[in-house]
C-alpha cells in the first residue's frame, strides 16, 4: 500500500510540474504573440515578464511552425539564441545596450552578417557566399541591442532577373505567399521581410529598394515601412543593383518603430559615399492643426482600391484636414526608359565588382558567368521564367560614360521636379496616394499582375516614401503612400504620424 502511495505521488508530482510547463508555454506563446512593438517588448523586460531569450526562442519556434506555409524566412541565425543570452545578461547587471535592446531582427538575404550564414541574393549561385561580414547596417543594428535573428526570402536578385516574374520567388527560398492568403502574391523583392513582420516572426525586419521593393510588399501584407531619402542609410555589405536608387530601410508593427530603426541604421559611412550624416528629431504630438493634404489620382489602380482611397480621404476630412486633388503636370515620358537604362548600366557595373570581389568558395565571378551559371542549372534556376534582364544587363557598353551620366542627370532631375512642382504648385504640407493594390493571385506561368503603383518618382529622385497600413479591400491590406518634399524626410515622418493616427484612433480603417 505504501508503495503504491509513493508511485501515485510521484506520479502526481510529474503531472503537476508537466501541467505547470505546459500552462507556462501556453502563457509564454499568448504573451509573445502579444509583444509586438518595441515599447511592448522592452516593457515586458523591465517588468521581468520575459527574458530576451524567451522572446528569441519563442520566435524560432514560431518561425518553425508556421515558415513552411509561407516562405518567408530562408535561415535562422544560429547564434540568436547566444545573442539573447549576452542581452540577458546585460539586463541582470541593470544595463541596457541601446535602444534596440533584446530587438529580434530579420534581414532581407541580400544584406551580409558575420558567423555561417550565406548570402545568397535568392541565388543559387550565391549559396556558398559566406562572406563573415557585417554590412553597415547591421553593425548598427548591433551597436544599438539588436538581436540578428536570421535572413529573410526575397525575389531573386532584387526581381531584377526576368521581365516576367512571380515576385517573392527565389531558387534558393522558394516561393514567398502572402500573409493575408497564401494563394496571393507577397510583391516584391522584400517580400520575405514584409511576410515576416505581418505574421510576427519578428518585431522588426529590413528590407531594401530600387523601385517598390520596401513599399508595395509593406502594403499589401499590412505593415509599416520606410524607403529612406538617398544618402540617410548605407548600402554597405548590400549585395548591389543599381546604386543610383538602392535604399535600405525598416518594416515594423508601428511607424514609431520603424522610425526609431530608421534612426539606428543611418549614418556616414566611409565605404558608401554616398551617405551623409542625418540627424532624425524627435518627433512632436500628433494632435497637429488641419493639414493641407494633396491625393493623387487614383485611376490607375483598381476600383476597389479607388472606393478605398476614397473613404480614407473622406476620413481625413472628418478628422479636420483639408484636402485637395492633384496632379502631376511634369512630362514623364522618358523617365521610365531612363530608368532601365541607368539600372540595367549600375546593374552589370556593380554586380560585376561585387561577384569578383567574393569568397574563393564562390565560383560565378562576373555577370556573364551568372547567365552561363542559370542556364546550366535551368531546371533548379530556371523553371518558371528566364533571365531576359541579365541578358540585356550584360549587354550594356559601360564605356558609354556620358550617356550613362547625361541619362541619370536627365531622369533624376526630371523626377525631383515633378516631386516639388506637386508641391509648390499646390501649396500642399504633404502628398499621399494608395500605394498599390491589393494582392494579386501568385501566376507562375503568366508572371506578376501590378495594378498601379507610387513608388517610381520617389524612387528615382532619392527622396523619402512612407507606407501605412490604414486600409483593406475585401479582407487584403492596402497601404497610403507619404511621399515626401525633396529634402524634407522630416515633414515627411511628421506628416505621415498625423495621418496614420487619424486611422488608429477609434475610427475604424476604411474598407
Amino acid at each position: 500500500m505504501l508503495k503504491v502511495t509513493k508511485q501515485l505521488f510521484v506520479y502526481f508530482f510529474m503531472i503537476k510540474k508537466l501541467l505547470g510547463l505546459l500552462t507556462w508555454i501556453v502563457a509564454f506563446n499568448t504573451s509573445a504573440l502579444e509583444l509586438k512593438t518595441i515599447d511592448e517588448i522592452h516593457s515586458a523586460y523591465k517588468n521581468n515578464k520575459i527574458t530576451a531569450q524567451q522572446l528569441t526562442q519563442g520566435y524560432i519556434k514560431r518561425i518553425n511552425q508556421l515558415n513552411p506555409q509561407f516562405n518567408a524566412v530562408i535561415n535562422i541565425e544560429p547564434t540568436a539564441v547566444t545573442q539573447a543570452k549576452k542581452i540577458d545578461e546585460l539586463s541582470a547587471q541593470g544595463l541596457w545596450a541601446g535602444p534596440l535592446h533584446g530587438i529580434p531582427v530579420l534581414l532581407k538575404d541580400n544584406i551580409e552578417t558575420t558567423g555561417s550564414l550565406p548570402t545568397t541574393a535568392g541565388s543559387l549561385a550565391l549559396k556558398n557566399n559566406i562572406t563573415n561580414n557585417d554590412a553597415f547596417v547591421v553593425k548598427q543594428l548591433r551597436n544599438a541591442g539588436a538581436i540578428i535573428l536570421g535572413k529573410t526570402n526575397l525575389s531573386e536578385w532584387a526581381n531584377f532577373r526576368s521581365s516576367y516574374s512571380s515576385s517573392g520567388w527565389s531558387a534558393v527560398g522558394g516561393q514567398t505567399h502572402n500573409a493575408h492568403d497564401t494563394t496571393r502574391n507577397p510583391c516584391g523583392s522584400s517580400s520575405g521581410s514584409a511576410v515576416a513582420i505581418a505574421l510576427n516572426f519578428a518585431p522588426v525586419a529590413l528590407g531594401t529598394e530600387t523601385d517598390g521593393s520596401i513599399t508595395c510588399p509593406a502594403s499589401v501584407n499590412g505593415v509599416y515601412a520606410i524607403k529612406p531619402s538617398m544618402g540617410q542609410v548605407s548600402r554597405s555589405g548590400v549585395v548591389p543593383l543599381s546604386s543610383s536608387q538602392d535604399s535600405v530601410g525598416p518594416m515594423a508593427h508601428s511607424l514609431k518603430d520603424a522610425r526609431l530603426v530608421l534612426s539606428v541604421i543611418q549614418g556616414r559611412d566611409t565605404l558608401d559615399t554616398s551617405t551623409h550624416s542625418f540627424q532624425l528629431q524627435a518627433l512632436p504630438d500628433a494632435k497637429k492643426s488641419s493639414l493641407v493634404i494633396g491625393a493623387l489620382p487614383s485611376d490607375k489602380f483598381t476600383v476597389e482600391t479607388q472606393r478605398l482611397y476614397q473613404n480614407q480621404l473622406s476620413a481625413l476630412q472628418q478628422a479636420g484636414h483639408k484636402v485637395i486633388n492633384i496632379d502631376i503636370t511634369d512630362d514623364l515620358t522618358t523617365l521610365f526608359v531612363d530608368e532601365y537604362y541607368v539600372l540595367l548600366y549600375d546593374f552589370k557595373k556593380e554586380i560585376n565588382h561585387y561577384l569578383v570581389n567574393t569568397a574563393a568558395q564562390v565560383k560565378v565571378k562576373s555577370l556573364s558567368a551568372l547567365i552561363d551559371f542559370n542556364k546550366q542549372n535551368k531546371a533548379a534556376e530556371m523553371p518558371h521564367f528566364g533571365q531576359d534582364i541579365l541578358i540585356q544587363a550584360n549587354a550594356i557598353d559601360l564605356t558609354q560614360t556620358d550617356k550613362y551620366q547625361k541619362t541619370k542627370h536627365r531622369y533624376r532631375t526630371l523626377a525631383t521636379a515633378a516631386i516639388t512642382n506637386l508641391y509648390k504648385n499646390n501649396n500642399v504640407d504633404v502628398v499621399i496616394a494608395p500605394t498599390t493594390s491589393p494582392a494579386w493571385k501568385t501566376d507562375l506561368v503568366n508572371g506578376d499582375n501590378f495594378k498601379g503603383s507610387s513608388s517610381s518618382l520617389s524612387a528615382i529622385a532619392g527622396t523619402t516614401h512612407i507606407t501605412l497600413p490604414v486600409g483593406q479591400v475585401s479582407g487584403l491590406p492596402v497601404g497610403l503612400s507619404i511621399i515626401a518634399n525633396k529634402n524634407q524626410p522630416q515633414g515627411a515622418y511628421q506628416h505621415a504620424q498625423i495621418i496614420d493616427a487619424v486611422f488608429i484612433s477609434p475610427i475604424k480603417k476604411p474598407e
